[in-house]
């Protein structure tokens, strides 16, 4: 009798071992599958937000990239009209111009050159230049040292020179669409006091 309850101790325990690994083996199988299931979804989900399931939108990006392309190149060929080489024209003499608010500086002084590519635009240049000089003298009367201690409010001063300079010879010269104009200007010097 005392066999007997050894041998059904000694099953029961080799159960409960078989039953414990059974478990734990249950356990890891699950785990792996729920990575899997979760990486699954993860990439499924990226693929569906970033348009790759679906066939339309992949077939026009196709084409739009053709397109693009073909359209790059077309615009590469309008871009690739030769231009000339750059000539400058210096606008003397020196501007001086008197700030309104004295408090921190009186005056600035500079020199000033523009940039076309034509010489016919130059031409026009010199030959009104009177008139080119008095609107920028106006421009540049309402500057202030604030915005002028700043090589920001320098660069948009500049570009507003080639605004109004192409402005003016567009109203002196009569021609509403010039085919060449001014295309920068610089300073050759830069004084503030």
């Amino acid at each position: 009798m005392a066999d007997v309850n050894l041998a059904e101790e000694q099953e029961s325990e080799e159960g409960e071992q078989k039953k414990g690994k059974s478990s734990t083996v249950k356990i890891i199988i699950i785990a792996i599958l729920a990575t899997v299931l979760i990486g699954g979804s993860l990439v499924g989900a990226t693929l569906y937000f970033t348009g790759a399931f679906d066939p339309e939108s992949s077939t026009d990006k196709k084409e739009k990239s053709e397109d693009d392309v073909e359209g790059d190149e077309e615009e590469e060929v309008v871009e690739e009209e030769p231009k000339g080489p750059p000539i400058y024209q210096t606008m003397d003499p020196k501007f001086v111009v008197s700030f309104r608010d004295q408090r921190a500086a009186r005056f600035m002084q500079f020199s000033l050159q523009v940039m076309a590519r034509e010489n016919d635009v130059i031409k026009q240049i010199k030959e009104h230049m009177p008139a080119i000089r008095s609107s920028l003298i106006m421009l540049f009367d309402v500057q202030n040292q604030t915005t002028m201690a700043t090589s920001e409010g320098k660069q948009e001063l500049l570009n507003n020179v080639v605004t109004d300079v192409n402005k003016t010879l567009k109203i002196v010269t009569g021609m509403d669409e010039l085919e060449s104009v001014v295309e920068a200007a610089y300073f050759t010097s830069f004084v503030i006091q």
